[in-house]
């Protein structure tokens, strides 16, 4: 299996755990509570599975936008910060429309808002993403040597 694809699979891997328990821990900050332990535990494993789409979009995306697929090994912080960057600005849009537009979820009163749109899951995609492209950068060496593509 090459490098880039390994890459691929720890990124979603690593992308699905850390999600999933960010989307348990934030769940008394939203109000569905009242729907019962089963409806809790789908639409959280639901919305990690959304995260993972999220995170290999814009890590695609990135890759795209800088040509090359190896953005995380050759490109420095910069890099990064578009990865989280696009994570984050589409977070925003997608909170906002689905809590004030599309009204398919809302906060609980304990959610922290900025500017309408819940503090947990922006902080999620500044801090998710950012451990990524840090537990991701520490590969073996072996590793790091093969030129294929996610």
């Amino acid at each position: 299996m090459g490098s880039g694809r390994r890459l691929g699979i720890r990124l979603i891997l690593w992308g699905l755990v850390l999600n999933l328990v960010w989307e348990f821990a934030q769940s008394p900050l939203y109000a569905d509570h009242g729907n019962g332990w089963g409806y809790v535990a789908w639409t959280r494993f639901h919305c990690t599975l959304g995260d993972v789409l999220i995170l290999a979009g814009a890590f695609a995306t990135t890759a795209v936008m800088l040509r090359s697929w190896h953005w995380l090994d050759t490109r420095g912080s910069g890099a990064a910060t578009v990865f989280v960057g696009l994570g984050l600005a589409y977070t925003v849009w997608s909170e906002w429309f689905n809590t004030a537009v599309r009204e398919a979820w809302a906060y609980a009163p304990a959610m922290p808002l900025v500017f309408g749109v819940g503090l947990s899951p922006l902080l999620q995609w500044l801090v998710i993403p950012t451990l990524l492209v840090w537990i991701l950068r520490r590969r073996p060496a072996w590793e790091l040597s093969k030129g294929e593509m996610v």
